[in-house]
């Protein structure tokens, strides 16, 4: 709890001083600590928190956005999940139209949303066909962000 008590101060202090950047790498960060803590109405509300500031890093916009699509997976909104996958996606692309200048994090993130979106097409195709949600079972495999690693 006392990680989840310093990251909200962080999330005030950035605020407080206007720093925008800072206040949406802490609502990603943030939101994953409460997504881990099946807390989603709390993890969402600090990804949209984030994804409303629009002059964001790529790395962190992008983190945002598959974080709460992760989310929403869990949830059962498999296609708002797999727009927002595919939208985050597309932006990269756009900055990143060559990828040996994209930092090798930001190409593993992708990678991950691609395949993440890939698995959820199946997920729709298999809804459109008339199959009910409930007898799908979707598994997300975690990504422990290198600042979370070696905590449980």
């Amino acid at each position: 709890m006392l990680e989840e008590e310093q990251q909200v101060s962080a999330l005030d202090y950035a605020q407080e001083k206007g720093m925008n950047e800072e206040t949406a790498s802490v609502c990603r960060d943030l939101g994953y600590v409460y997504a881990r803590e099946e807390s989603f109405d709390k993890a969402l509300a600090c990804f949209d928190q984030g994804l409303a500031i629009t002059e964001t890093e790529l790395s962190i916009r992008a983190g945002l956005m598959a974080n709460k699509a992760s989310v929403l997976v869990r949830l059962g909104a498999y296609r708002p999940a797999l727009e927002l996958l595919d939208k985050s996606s597309d932006l990269i692309r756009t900055v990143h139209s060559d990828f040996s200048d994209v930092p090798g994090e930001l190409v593993h993130s992708y990678a991950a949303m691609v395949r993440m979106a890939d698995d959820l097409r199946k997920v729709v195709d298999l809804l459109d066909m008339g199959v009910r949600a409930d007898r799908i079972q979707v598994d997300i495999k975690r990504y422990e962000p290198p600042w979370f690693s070696g905590k449980q």
